[in-house]
């Protein structure tokens, strides 16, 4: 008999975490309308030179890429950034400031890792038209208001590739464009590998004693007053940074600091970057991140549009966040015995239940009791709504609420009433 499965890096999404991944998209469409972020979707399938736009032709070795039948070369979505960036530079008669969000999936060939796939859906919300640190702040606002919204306590962390690059450029002298690329890449892997390995790795493009001072600046980190007088003392403007960090705590976004380690996006972040964290699970890395990339409308010929934006991972999400359970508000309605009229009946008692609203199945094996209830303890069901020959006799049913163990005989027409009190 033949097997068959999946490409490795690839799965299934069990319904249990559907349901899960669905309360993480209410929560990102909930956030989208309070932020009036409208939602669209980029195509699945981009032009091979769309995607190369932004990471360069290297990219080819991180996607899915084929010619089709007509031999054009085309690319799987790596993200949804690309796509909106494209769509937004299209559309001249978009009138900025431009709020974009999508909740969709998207494909990676990468190794696959914990948490990660090679595919997986994200969130995502971008704000296209002005430069400024009022549009960076409510992007940062939009991912903490997000995070509260699912149960936990973000801690957000922004940095500066200007500021990073600054002092590559002042302090170590370094001028060379592919250089200083180079070393921010070299400093991105900081909190991933040992000093040692990364200066062995980017022996060719920055010295050891060079690594280990921007290593050191890049440690500066805290709140605004010692951010700025450390950044002082290295001839750097800090105030840009700053006043972002004014703007979210203005907001009200609490756990907010300046952290110059983080660099991410190399290839197209142009300034302010960030990522949050949960508080309560550190180990569990970076739960989103983004940044102003004003580099990538320029690029699809749009220099006089900003962008500055946000993405996460939903898969990372229900690592992080302990969500309801699928069976939270269900109940079930379980005939007893044999009877097809009580077997129907337990149908139309459910189906009644649907439409006023209350999630319902009934039986449609046959079962005894203490099967049904055993079964429907396992998913989490809130109640069992029983149907016997003489309560129904009586034009009645028998209620067992499932966590208690309590009974209650309820009539049919106070039914509905009754579920709805305690669910």
């Amino acid at each position: 008999m033949v097997e068959f499965s999946l490409p490795r890096g690839l799965r299934d999404i069990p319904p249990e975490e559907a349901i899960a991944a669905e309360a993480v998209r209410a929560a990102f469409l909930d956030t989208c309308n309070l932020f009036d972020y409208k939602l669209m979707e980029p195509s699945t399938l981009e032009l091979i030179e769309t995607l190369e736009a932004k990471s360069g032709p290297p990219i080819r070795n991180e996607i899915y890429y084929f010619k089709d039948k007509s031999g054009r070369d085309l690319g799987l979505r790596f993200d949804l950034t690309v796509g909106i960036t494209r769509f937004v530079t299209a559309r001249r008669d978009l009138s900025p400031p431009v709020r974009l969000g999508c909740y969709s999936s998207m494909w990676r060939y990468e190794e696959p890792q914990y948490g990660r796939y090679r595919w997986f859906y994200q969130w995502d919300a971008e704000l296209f038209g002005p430069s400024n640190a009022e549009a960076d702040a409510e992007i940062i606002e939009f991912s903490a208001s997000l995070f509260n919204k699912l149960g936990t306590r973000p801690l957000i962390s922004i940095g500066s590739r200007r500021i990073i690059e600054s002092f590559i450029r002042k302090k170590l002298g370094i001028e060379d464009e592919k250089k200083i690329l180079g070393t921010l890449r070299a400093v991105d892997k900081i909190s991933k590998k040992s000093l040692d390995g990364i200066a062995k790795e980017y022996s060719e493009i920055i010295s050891a004693d060079d690594l280990r001072a921007v290593a050191e600046f890049a440690k500066t980190k805290g709140d605004a007053d010692r951010f700025s007088n450390e950044l002082r003392n290295y001839g750097i403007d800090a105030n840009p940074l700053l006043e972002i960090l004014d703007s979210v705590k203005a907001r009200g976004v609490e756990n907010a600091e300046i952290n110059l380690s983080i660099v991410r996006g190399i290839d197209y972040y142009t300034d302010m970057v960030f990522e949050a964290f949960d508080l309560d699970n550190l180990n569990l890395g970076s739960l989103c991140g983004g940044g102003r990339y004003d580099s990538l409308p320029s690029i699809y010929g749009r220099p006089d549009l900003g962008a500055t934006g946000v993405a996460g991972g939903v898969e990372r999400a229900l690592l992080a966040y302990k969500l309801s359970r699928p069976g939270e508000k269900k109940v079930f309605v379980a005939p007893v015995g044999k009877n097809p009229n009580l077997i129907r009946t337990a149908a139309s008692i459910a189906a009644n239940l649907r439409r006023a609203g209350i999630p319902a199945q009934s039986e449609v094996i046959e079962k005894s009791l203490r099967k049904i209830l055993e079964a429907q303890s396992d998913v989490g069901t809130k109640a069992v709504i029983i149907v016997g020959e003489r309560e129904l006799s009586e034009g009645s049913v028998k209620i067992k609420w499932m966590e208690s163990g309590e009974e209650k005989t309820v009539s049919l027409d106070k039914l509905e009433n009754e579920l709805a009190s305690k669910l």
